[in-house]
C-alpha cells in the first residue's frame, strides 16, 4: 500500500479515539499524491465521497462529520485538485482510472463495506471507478453501491425531441445505484430515462425525487427554506440511500 507510514500510524491512532477530520496522503499509480480528508468511525461502512472541490466543500464536510458521528466512515479525495485541473467537463477525462481504483483499493483494505457517493458531473467519476474496479479487481471485495446526487451525465446540451446522449461511463456498472434528483429542476423529467440507461449493464437502480429543492441545492448561495432544511439533513438522506442500496444488493444476491 502507498500510504505514507507516519500518516498511516496517525490515521490508525485517531480511528480508535476520535471522529475529528484527519488528512492522509496517498501516492497514486500515476505518481501523483492525493490528499484524502478522512472522517473516521468505528462502524463497518465506509463511504468514499468523490469531492472535486479544492477543499472548499463546507456542507459536504459537515455531512461527513455527521455520518462519522453515526458510525459511518467517510473519505473525501479531491480528484480535480490532485491534478490541478479546472472544474470542467474535459477535466474529468484526464483523471486516470487506475488512480480512482487505487483509492478504492485502500478503502477496501479496511475490510469495511465500501460505497461511493458523488454529485453533479462528479458522478461520472463514480461510474467509471465502479466499472474499472469490477473489471480489474474482480478477485477483491465488491463495492456495495453508489449514490448519485443530482447527476449531470449528459454528453452535451439537450436537444428538444432527441433522446439524450450520456457520457461513456453510463451503463457500464454492475453495482446497485441510488439516484437522487431535485423536484425543482428540469432534470427531474429525465430521471426515468437516465435510470433505465444506468441499468443496462445489470446495475439495479432506484431513483427518488426530493421535493422542493433544486439541483446543487447544498452548493447554492441563495438556498430557499426547503433547501436549507434538506442541506442540514443531508446525512440522513445519505443514510436512507444506504439502506435502499443494501436492499438492492440483497435482492441482487438472491437473483444470482
Amino acid at each position: 500500500m502507498f500510504i505514507k507510514n507516519s500518516l498511516f500510524v496517525v490515521f490508525i491512532f485517531f480511528l480508535g479515539i476520535s471522529n475529528a477530520k484527519e488528512l492522509s496522503y496517498v501516492e497514486l499509480p500515476s505518481g501523483e499524491e492525493t490528499e484524502i480528508r478522512i472522517f473516521p468511525a468505528k462502524g463497518n461502512i465506509l463511504v468514499i465521497g468523490l469531492a472535486c472541490d479544492n477543499g472548499k466543500s463546507k456542507h459536504e464536510e459537515d455531512t461527513a462529520q455527521s455520518l462519522a458521528n453515526d458510525g459511518i466512515e467517510v473519505w473525501m479525495p479531491d480528484m480535480l485538485g490532485t491534478y490541478m485541473l479546472p472544474k470542467s467537463r474535459s477535466s474529468y477525462e484526464k483523471i486516470p482510472s487506475e488512480d480512482l481504483t487505487h483509492i478504492i483499493y485502500e478503502a477496501i483494505s479496511t475490510n469495511k463495506d465500501v460505497y461511493l457517493v458523488a454529485s453533479g458531473p462528479d458522478t461520472q467519476l463514480l461510474l467509471r471507478a465502479a466499472a474499472q474496479w469490477k473489471k480489474h479487481y474482480s478477485d477483491y471485495q465488491d463495492l456495495k453501491g453508489g449514490i448519485l446526487l443530482f447527476p449531470r451525465l449528459n454528453d452535451g446540451p439537450p436537444v428538444p425531441g432527441v433522446e439524450p446522449k450520456y457520457v461513456e461511463s453510463v451503463g457500464t456498472t454492475t453495482i446497485p445505484l441510488m439516484v437522487l434528483e431535485g423536484g425543482r429542476t428540469p432534470n427531474r423529467w429525465g430521471v426515468n430515462h437516465l435510470t433505465q440507461k444506468l441499468g443496462t449493464s445489470s446495475s439495479p437502480v432506484v431513483s427518488k425525487i426530493v421535493p422542493g429543492i433544486r439541483g446543487y441545492f447544498f452548493k447554492r448561495t441563495d438556498p430557499n427554506r426547503t433547501e436549507d432544511i434538506v442541506t442540514s439533513q443531508l446525512s440522513g438522506l445519505i443514510k436512507v440511500s444506504l439502506f435502499y442500496l443494501q436492499e438492492l444488493k440483497n435482492d441482487q444476491a438472491n437473483i444470482h
